[in-house]
């Protein structure tokens, strides 16, 4: 035999109205009572300029960061563009100074012509291939020196 306990019914409590609804309440006493942890709004201003100001300050470095970017951008291309230049000002001065143009060049502005065998003479000079020096006259006391120098270096060995 099974007995079955009975459960008890909850005990319900009057509802009490909420504060703002109470006869008598006044709404500035309640706000009063809560002003302990109440966050200041000179502190929440301050705060908004400084993220203002880091904010600005982070636009403004990309800002400057993206201007040098493009200078050195422009700056490797200017590089780029000179080195080409100088490229082609070489091979110009190569092709100028080329045996064909310079050939062409004599020909036609300096007039003249590629010499041929039968315009060849061959000279012959009926000289010796030695050369004879005089000696130079010297007088008494240019002697007397290079004496006494012959002397010096004998005496020395």
């Amino acid at each position: 035999m099974a007995v079955r306990a009975k459960q008890a019914a909850p005990v319900q409590t009057p509802a009490t109205p909420p504060p703002s609804r109470r006869p008598g309440y006044h709404y500035q006493i309640e706000m009063e009572k809560s002003n302990g942890r109440k966050f200041p709004v000179f502190t929440m201003i301050v705060g908004v300029f400084v993220c203002f100001a880091m904010l600005s300050a982070v636009i403004y470095s990309n800002v400057q960061q993206l201007q040098i970017n493009n200078q050195i951008t422009a700056k490797q291309q200017e590089l780029t563009d000179l080195q080409s230049e100088n490229v082609r000002m070489q091979s110009e001065i190569a092709g100028k100074t080329s045996n064909k143009n310079i050939q062409e060049y004599a020909e036609d502005v300096l007039g003249m012509h590629i010499i041929d065998a039968s315009q060849i003479e061959y000279v012959q000079i009926q000289t010796s291939d030695v050369v004879e020096i005089p000696e130079a006259e010297q007088n008494v006391f240019v002697k007397v020196k290079s004496w006494f120098d012959g002397l010096v270096e004998y005496l020395r060995g």
